[in-house]
């Protein structure tokens, strides 16, 4: 099957996920306060085992290689975001909340299940490898424009689950290292939970929304369209003018990994800082809700193009 057609099919599988979660609100089985306590056992348990999980697989250099291509490229792009949004930020003043949108995507919770699902569990730990770069930079970087100087931590990047997993998952990757049936079985069991409560999450929130307010503001159907659309078409001309994802056997699909979380929508913890730092969490909530259901359209779209240039 086509990979554009591959990927809108388990898109519209997230998308059931995201209605059990509107209707568990509307039929008063959940809460809103419920997405939070959700959000925690994503990002501190399903989430880790998910990663540490993508490590536990045969040792070879193809895939050190490629895990540290998908490194370079997610840096790439990374630096790509930052300075296209210095730039336009030049010419169409934004705020902090509308920039920060603009440069971080939700690599984890959306794209590490659909990377899952269709190219395969292999794949993931090219996924890791964005999300590790994102980390770093989210919790320094973005932290600072949304919250300021007091809002950069790198012990949040230091104790994260998520990096303290994968560098666990490097260490028994490289080393060889099992862990026995029993224990091995339960964190994959634990881990491949994540598209159906990461989905449940942003159904709970969509539902608790006003949508009429979320897809009235203009400035938010900008952000959008800039975030699903010209930032993935940017990457794509970054890879093919650096040839990056031919410096290897396989270095396209290996890339379409990467590719894709830079296509995703914006990262949910956009909003959970705006909050903290009693910044516009309304503003923040609307365009990560927005580019979630825009997603459904684009990420197939920007799959093809990418199909089309790069592979």
């Amino acid at each position: 099957m086509n990979l554009s057609l591959m990927l809108l099919s388990q898109i519209m599988v997230m998308a059931i996920y995201i209605f059990f979660g509107f209707l568990g609100v509307r039929f008063h089985v959940l809460e809103e306060s419920d997405s939070s306590h959700l959000a925690s056992l994503v990002l501190y348990i399903i989430n880790p085992a998910l990663v540490f999980d993508a490590f536990q697989i045969s040792f070879s250099m193809n895939k050190v290689r490629g895990f540290f291509l998908a490194v370079l490229a997610s840096l790439l792009m990374h630096v790509l975001f930052l300075l296209f949004v210095h730039l336009f930020n030049r010419c169409f003043p934004m705020n902090a909340i509308e920039r920060a949108s603009l440069i971080y995507p939700n690599c984890g919770n959306l794209i590490v299940p659909l990377i899952g699902s269709v190219l395969g569990k292999e794949y993931v730990i090219y996924c890791c490898a964005f999300m590790g770069v994102q980390l770093i930079i989210f919790w320094t970087h973005g932290a600072y424009i949304i919250g300021g100087k007091e809002a950069m931590n790198l012990k949040k990047v230091i104790a994260n689950p998520n990096i303290i997993a994968m560098l666990l998952g490097l260490l028994f990757f490289f080393n060889g290292w099992k862990l026995p049936e029993i224990p091995s079985l339960a964190i994959e069991r634990t881990g491949a939970c994540i598209a159906p409560v990461s989905m449940i999450v942003i159904g709970i929130l969509i539902a608790s929304s006003d949508l009429k307010s979320v897809f009235s503001r203009k400035r938010s159907w900008l952000v959008c369209l800039i975030r699903l659309l010209l930032m993935p078409m940017l990457c794509i001309f970054l890879l093919w003018l650096t040839r990056i994802p031919w410096m290897m056997a396989r270095g396209p699909e290996i890339l379409f990994v990467s590719f894709l979380a830079a296509a995703a929508p914006v990262a949910v913890n956009v909003t959970q800082l705006a909050g903290v730092y009693g910044k516009d969490s309304i503003l923040a909530s609307s365009i990560n809700i927005m580019s979630v259901f825009l997603c459904i359209l684009t990420m197939p779209l920007m799959t093809l193009a990418y199909q089309w240039i790069i592979m």
